[in-house]
């Protein structure tokens, strides 16, 4: 019989920033600043008047299923992008 399930897909996420910097270095740190502290800057849109661009890599890291009627998500797994359980610190899936 076919369930609801909820599944969250982690991918990596390109995220392109204007900075105005001295060098490289200078850059990263103010595109980090903008992107990796606080509230993530963009949504489906750019959230933040420096982010240019964003879209999807061609990447899927993991997957997090829960069953929608599990309110206590004792059925939840989280599996890597082969769709493979990963195993916990316990050892359980």
């Amino acid at each position: 019989m076919s369930k609801i399930h909820h599944v969250h897909v982690y991918t990596t996420i390109r995220v392109k920033v204007a900075v105005t910097a001295d060098d490289h270095t200078d850059a990263m740190r103010q595109a980090e600043a903008i992107v990796g502290r606080g509230v993530f800057p963009v949504r489906l849109l750019p959230h933040s008047a420096a982010v240019l661009d964003a879209q999807p890599a061609e990447e899927i890291t993991a997957y997090l299923v829960d069953e929608a009627d599990d309110p206590e998500f004792e059925n939840s797994c989280s599996y890597g992008p082969d769709y493979r359980p990963e195993e916990t610190q316990d050892g359980q899936h």
